[in-house]
């Protein structure tokens, strides 16, 4: 199964050649982001571009396994070494021999763990609950966080030996807001994955479904709006996703706001105009190869504030002109630009 980290933004163009570049080393790598923006996906693709591809990829989430359990789990366990360890027990690091090994969510390990992961790294050795023999493993460690390991070592609770030890090479994935112009992308993705996991023909899009998905913050990221598309999918009965069918977190209908199911045809939600009190804007990067798109991003900012316009004048198209200051034959060409480009 080939991982797909879908974008065109120079944020994640600039997370994908970091990929490229660090793959076919061996070097320990920490993935840093919000939850939601894709570390377990760098991680895979890191893996797949490996020399070890072909071997294991094991994912272990740090704080989803009891802490009574988890050492038993990442080094197995001898017959006999604890009530109810009635076989020997092999662990996830010799599961993941020869291959990749990520810790999700490190900064949940327990202090104890921290110590013995350090000896895993620097030793490439471990020992079993209960055991005598020290086993031999090969594994490229990646681990991930949604948390500040600095402010998590100055508090006492995050080794600062193995945070040097993880964090060789950083990885920071970039949060939906700075990925400006992927949000339609991902939509489409999700929408065929959607769509073929329920068995259904994929579906479409009403136009100004995307502008409000494309107002909205996703504060989850985007595992959030996958959720929403799912969501959309599920609720709709006709061959084109509409306002109805997202969640009223999205278009602002939990808000109290009267006007939050008026629609300009074209334009986007009442709700989700008046929410917005900035358009965000993606942060220029010139670090990156390629270059910045600056027609693209101007014009997602035009086509909002003409969308606004017409929403605020019950879609007269003159009294939209008047409000942007602009003549009546501007806003008509502005328009059809947009509608042009889209086509």
């Amino acid at each position: 199964m080939i991982t797909d980290i879908i974008g065109k933004s120079a944020a994640i163009i600039e997370v994908m050649n970091t990929i490229k570049q660090v793959a076919p080393s061996s070097t320990s790598i920490l993935i840093t982001g919000e939850s939601g923006t894709g570390k377990e996906l760098v991680a895979r693709k890191i893996h797949e571009l490996s020399p070890v591809s072909t071997r294991p990829f094991v994912c272990v989430n740090c704080g989803a396994i009891p802490e009574n359990l988890i050492e038993s789990e990442l080094f197995g366990h001898q017959k006999g070494s604890f009530t109810g360890a009635v076989s020997d027990k092999a662990g996830l690091f010799e599961v993941a021999n020869g291959g990749t090994f990520f810790l999700d969510e490190i900064g949940e390990l327990p202090l104890p763990m921290q110590v013995k992961l350090l000896r895993v790294i620097q030793e490439k050795t471990f020992r079993r609950v209960g055991g005598t023999k020290d086993i031999k493993v090969e594994v490229r460690i990646l681990a991930a966080t949604n948390r500040n390991l600095e402010n998590e070592i100055a508090a006492g609770r995050f080794r600062e030996d193995l945070y040097y030890r993880l964090n060789v090479i950083l990885i920071e994935t970039p949060p939906l807001r700075e990925r400006g112009g992927d949000i339609p992308l991902l939509m489409d993705f999700f929408v065929k994955k959607v769509c073929k996991k329920h068995g259904r023909e994929t579906l479409k899009f009403e136009p100004d479904v995307v502008d409000v998905i494309s107002a909205y913050s996703f504060p989850g990221n985007v595992r959030e709006l996958e959720n929403v598309i799912e969501r959309a999918v599920t609720l709709e009965n006709g061959d084109k996703i509409s306002i109805s069918s997202l969640p009223p977190s999205v278009t602002g209908a939990d808000s109290g706001d009267d006007e939050s199911s008026e629609l300009t045809s074209g334009g986007v939600g009442a709700s989700a105009i008046g929410r917005a009190k900035f358009i965000q804007v993606p942060a220029p990067d010139f670090s990156s190869k390629s270059k910045v798109d600056l027609d693209s991003v101007l014009g997602s900012v035009e086509m909002k504030y003409l969308n606004a316009a017409l929403l605020h004048s019950n879609g007269i198209k003159k009294k939209a002109a008047d409000l942007l200051g602009i003549t009546f034959r501007s806003f008509r060409y502005r328009l059809k630009k947009h509608e042009m480009d889209e086509s």
